[in-house]
């Protein structure tokens, strides 16, 4: 018996905000808790947590919805075995604004045929070639690192990722073609934070509004090029993957993809950088366990086979994760009206989820505040105590379909670091950190010694 098709009426619902019977809070006016969440996300979810439970109100800006914690609950919303939340609605207002149409933003049959269309681009035989790409942008970059007065790891990484994106996504090499689609995503980036979201000269909105149309006007006019050549990049993969009846798959389907995945790895990509240079700054003894392991491959650049012997860099790329998630903020919005965890959740109202507590329960994870990789050994595996103590790549069928390529970005680019320098930070260095609208240090003054 076929299975029936999802109603799509919910798509053109306006949100729930009749939610005065959940307890919780609207925060301050128009901000809601929103403020709160870019310093002290970690401060907010454990106030809803001690004074409302695991299902609280909260509102962000403008958006009324509930914030959902615990990992029974994940699990429930992730799987969401009864098709009853929706990604798309979850970001409508925020990264649907200039990414719709993108993989995140569809819900059921629809995202899984967009992954049909994709995966091409993330099997072995691509991904081994990726490795070979991104190499020599990594190694143009950090060659010139020791040489930059009053160093910030994060506006140089930075720029780093969105060149070794340039290349790999994209297939540009380094020129004005790649300055503009870059200073293209850069101001799309910007214009999610734009609070008047109107195109009025001036404002983020507007400028990231004209930056959509041009990337939507060169990808339309790259696809047709890249369907006649023999490019190993993503979107000339994505170009010639073929659908079940050996048609190409739709210019409007592949446009908003390559827009999405450009933005979606270059983020997560830049912040558990961030996170990993910082943690085995603090934690010398970790950074030169895993120099032991990339010198013991005998080679200055990776090749994609040497990946998986890279267990010292794996554990330290997901502890680095288990405590500063890269996507620190998610929504869904529900379809129909539902129960999570005893609290009676009207149709078509915002969820907002974070691992973070997740990620910190003691109930799973052992000193949970210290920065520890070796609770990724087989041994113990703290991370398996359950299927959602874990998540930095959500979960479901909305599981980041670029997992891998991050782990094998990451090791890539901690290889040619860790072999090249030995970094340390200022003496008696402290930060704050940033949550939104990326998870980083605020501040990552690394001082740089060329290992000779």
């Amino acid at each position: 018996m076929a299975k029936a098709e999802i109603n799509k009426a919910y798509l053109s619902r306006p949100d729930n905000h009749d939610l005065d019977h959940i307890d919780g809070t609207d925060g301050i006016p128009y901000f809601g808790e929103s403020l709160k969440s870019i310093w002290g996300m970690e401060d907010l979810l454990k106030s809803h947590a001690e004074k409302w439970g695991n299902v609280s109100r909260v509102k962000i800006l403008h958006q009324r919805g509930i914030l959902v914690l615990g990992v029974d609950n994940y699990q429930k919303i992730y799987l969401d075995k009864d098709k009853n939340f929706s990604t798309e609605m979850g970001f409508a207002e925020s990264l649907g604004q200039f990414y719709n149409g993108g993989i995140l933003m569809k819900d059921f049959a629809d995202h899984k045929f967009l992954r049909r269309m994709m995966q091409g681009a993330f099997k072995n035989a691509a991904m081994k070639n990726y490795v070979a790409m991104m190499n020599p942008v990594i190694e143009a970059h950090l060659e010139t690192w020791d040489k930059i007065d009053n160093f910030q790891f994060f506006p140089e990484i930075k720029k780093a990722l969105l060149e070794v994106g340039a290349k790999v996504f994209i297939g540009v090499e380094l020129g004005d073609e790649a300055d503009q689609i870059n200073q293209a995503f850069q101001d799309i980036n910007d214009g999610l934070l734009g609070q008047v979201r109107k195109e009025w000269p001036g404002t983020k909105y507007g400028k990231a509004k004209k930056a959509e149309r041009y990337l939507h006007d060169y990808f339309s006019q790259e696809i047709d090029k890249r369907r006649r050549g023999d490019g190993v990049d993503m979107l000339s993969l994505m170009c010639r993957e073929i659908d079940d009846d050996g048609n190409f798959f739709a210019k409007e389907l592949i446009i908003p993809q390559a827009s999405f995945l450009l933005f979606a790895a270059h983020d997560t990509t830049t912040s558990v950088l961030n996170h990993m240079t910082y943690y085995t700054a603090m934690h010398p003894q970790w950074q030169e366990k895993m120099r032991e392991e990339c010198l013991a491959l005998g080679k200055n650049q990776i090749d994609y086979e040497d990946l998986e012997k890279m267990n010292v860099v794996d554990n330290v790329f997901h502890e680095s994760l288990r405590l500063r998630p890269s996507v620190a903020f998610v929504a869904r919005r529900t379809i129909n009206a539902c129960e999570i965890d005893g609290v009676q959740v009207p149709a078509d109202t915002m969820v907002f989820l974070s691992p973070i507590m997740n990620h910190r329960d003691p109930q799973f994870w052992s000193d949970p505040e210290t920065f520890d990789p070796n609770r990724f050994l087989p041994e113990r595996a703290e991370h398996k105590g359950h299927s959602f103590a874990y998540h930095p790549f959500g979960g479901g069928a909305h599981k980041c379909i670029g997992m891998h390529f991050a782990v094998m970005l990451s090791k890539t680019f901690m290889h040619q670091m860790l072999i090249k320098y030995d970094y340390s930070l200022p003496t008696n260095f402290k930060t704050r950190f940033e949550w939104v609208p990326l998870p980083k240090p605020a501040k990552l003054p690394i001082k740089w010694q060329r290992r000779t």
